[in-house]
Parts: structure tokens; C-alpha cells; sequence
């Protein structure tokens, strides 16, 4: 399913070349954490972040997606629109695909911080994504933009817990 979902990305990024647009969108939520465990924490729907909203919407009817409330499915593909704009305040990693592809990614910093909204609300599924990916990244995060980035004090206690947990 990897495959088939980074192929459609592929194709969307390769359209916007078409389009002639510089910059191309933004892999966020759960199928960024997708892409940076490589497929062991697969998710079914792809979420991009792109300034211009009627612009990826044009280039995913112009790929044969059909728009079903929030979705645009083709195929066995899924892919949403995020509407997360604020996002972009934050980093992007670029990740090459396939030996000659960049996919435009959210930060994993930016990735835990959107992540955090969930786990103290509650979902535990969320929170033990968070410590795997504390745990997994643990010596390459910067704890200090993360740190610096809460937006809610109810992040600070669960993430220091991961840090030493991760350190361990």
C-alpha cells in the first residue's frame, strides 16, 4: 500500500509541475509518521498541506479523485486536504523516494507537537506513537524548538516523560 500511496504523491507533485508551481505540498498527520517508520505505522489516508486549498483541490479532480465530503479518493488512494494552516509556521524535512524524489514532510518536532493535541486528550494510541517516535528519534530531535513551540502547558509533563523514558 506504501508504494501505491508514494506513487500518488508522485503524480500529484509531478502535476503541480505541470502547473508550473514552485513549491509543492506538505505530507503531515499520520501519514507523515507513515513515511518516517517507513510503512510500520501505515495509515490509510494521506494528508497534504498546501497554501493554495483550490489549487490542490484543481490538481487532485485533474488526477481522477473523486471529492467525497473531506476526501479525495481514487482508487484504493486517500487523500485530505489539510486545513491545518498553521502548520506552516513550523519545518518540513526533504525525504528522497525511489533514489530521485523529494517528498516535502513535516518536521518530526512539528509532527510530535501536532500529535501532543490528541494524546492529552486522551488517546492513548496517539501517546504511545509519540513515545515510539521520542524513543526512535531520540538523539536527533531538537527538544529546544519543541520546547519552545507548546501551545499548550498539558505537553510539557507527557513529553518530558518520554524524553526519560527515552533516555533510559
Amino acid at each position: 500500500m506504501l508504494d501505491r500511496q508514494i506513487k500518488a504523491i508522485k503524480e500529484i507533485y509531478t502535476e503541480f509541475d505541470r502547473h508550473k508551481e514552485k513549491h509543492k505540498p506538505i505530507i503531515v498527520g499520520k501519514f507523515a509518521l507513515t513515511v518516517y517508520t517507513q510503512g510500520m505505522y501505515p495509515a490509510n489516508i494521506i494528508s497534504l498541506l498546501y497554501p493554495d486549498i483550490p489549487l490542490l483541490e484543481k490538481v487532485l479532480a485533474e488526477l481522477g479523485y473523486q471529492k467525497f465530503g473531506d476526501l479525495w479518493l481514487k482508487d484504493d488512494i486517500n487523500v485530505e486536504v489539510s486545513k491545518d494552516l498553521y502548520l506552516f509556521t513550523g519545518t518540513l524535512n526533504q525525504i528522497e523516494v525511489d533514489g530521485d524524489y523529494i517528498l516535502n514532510v513535516i518536521s518530526l518536532e512539528d509532527l510530535i507537537l501536532d500529535m501532543m493535541k490528541y494524546c492529552v486528550e486522551g488517546d492513548d494510541l496517539v501517546c504511545d506513537l509519540v513515545k515510539m517516535i521520542v524513543k526512535s528519534y531520540y538523539r536527533v530531535l531538537d527538544f529546544h524548538y519543541i520546547y519552545q513551540r507548546i501551545t499548550d502547558k498539558r505537553f510539557i509533563p507527557k513529553i518530558k516523560e518520554f524524553k526519560k523514558e527515552a533516555e533510559a
